[in-house]
């Protein structure tokens, strides 16, 4: 697949089919994420796909704790008051968007997330728990070139911090020590061809809104 094919194909799946995700296809993603450039070649992220019996417990335990547990992220979730009022906009007009395009069915999102969106795999991104930002950045864009290696193999993807929300459990289901933290959850797999909130699509800021070029 084309580089500027597999950048418009990938988008935030959250009903995720059945199928399976292939072992093989997994490494072949995370063998292209781990060329990810990062600061003075530090590479310290650290990755851990659930899948089959392990992310089925995890599923369960997601289900059953709900918005009741105490838990939080250990990467804190930015308010939407911090995010400044270019992104106040942005997540506002996503929030009417997303609610008009599934008005027929208005549940579903929530429905989804509380199932992991059904993903038969999550990646789920670690970084150090003292970490620089440069760390932040480097995971992200580790996550980013994971997601384009999806996309290029014929997975489809979704980043999101719902894979995150309950990080003791993670740490013994998944058997991580203390010194990394749960950074973000990747759903992996092929989405539910008939679902309808998998239609949806996000609207993006024209380059005159963010971009300046100067010669």
């Amino acid at each position: 697949m084309e580089f500027l094919d597999a950048v418009k194909k990938r988008h935030s799946v959250r009903d995720f089919s059945e199928r399976e995700v292939s072992r093989e296809d997994l490494l072949a993603i995370v063998d292209a994420a781990k060329l990810t450039p990062s600061w003075a070649n530090s590479q310290t992220w650290k990755l851990v796909i659930a899948s089959g019996q392990t992310l089925e417990k995890i599923r369960r335990h997601h289900e059953s704790a709900g918005q009741e547990s105490q838990d939080t992220p250990e990467v804190p979730p930015l308010h939407r008051d911090t995010m400044g009022p270019v992104g106040m906009k942005n997540v506002s007009g996503w929030m009417s968007g997303i609610n008009d395009f599934m008005s027929k069915d208005p549940q579903a999102m929530a429905k989804d997330a509380a199932s992991l969106y059904n993903a038969p795999a999550v990646a789920y991104l670690l970084m150090p728990r003292a970490s620089a930002l440069y760390s932040a950045y480097d995971l992200g864009a580790f996550g980013q070139t994971l997601m384009l290696a999806a996309a290029d193999r014929g997975l489809d993807s979704i980043p999101a911090m719902e894979y995150v929300l309950h990080p003791k459990f993670l740490h013994e289901a998944l058997d991580v020590g203390d010194d990394y933290v749960f950074a973000l959850g990747i759903g992996l797999g092929y989405e539910k061809e008939d679902a309808m909130i998998n239609q949806f699509r996000a609207s993006r800021m024209d380059n005159d809104e963010f971009l300046t070029i100067k010669d």
